[in-house]
């Protein structure tokens, strides 16, 4: 046999009163995270950084025109590209051999034997090659910097 259903009126979940009883319930719910987020506002604005903010969305495309030409200008480039081939390279440098050779460093000094042999290691040579050829390549850099001002 069938049962009653009780008839009940349907109201959307976004519906005006629900958004107000929502507003008026909100600084009781969440006064720690509304006054934390007044501190910040506080802060901003002593800091003047909320001029700046105000100040970039008013300028909005301007500013945005003068960081592509930044971020795309040769220097820029070049300085991104240098800054990912020396991530690239401390990221493969094991941090434990590190901390051992800086630790030893403190240490009595060894023989010039053994530094000799030391340096006549692979691992060494490979470090002294790139070593030096970073040094021509700032070498190189700087001189063509010097003959760039005197033309």
């Amino acid at each position: 046999m069938a049962i009653a259903v009780d008839f009940r009126e349907f109201t959307p979940a976004d519906s005006r009163e629900d958004l107000i009883r929502r507003v008026e319930q909100a600084p009781v719910e969440h006064a720690e995270a509304l006054l934390a987020a007044y501190d910040l506002l506080q802060r901003l604005h002593e800091k003047g950084l909320l001029d700046l903010f105000n100040g970039l969305l008013s300028a909005g495309d301007t500013v945005v025109d003068r960081v592509v030409d930044v971020v795309s200008s040769r220097e820029m480039v070049t300085a991104l590209r240098i800054g990912l081939i020396f991530s690239n390279l401390l990221s493969s440098i094991d941090p434990d051999a590190l901390h051992a050779v800086l630790a030893g460093a403190g240490k009595e000094p060894p023989s010039l034997l053994a530094l000799g042999k030391q340096a006549a290691s692979k691992d060494a040579r490979r470090g002294m090659a790139a070593a030096v050829g970073l040094l021509t390549a700032f070498g190189t850099a700087l001189s063509k910097q010097q003959s760039d001002k005197h033309t």
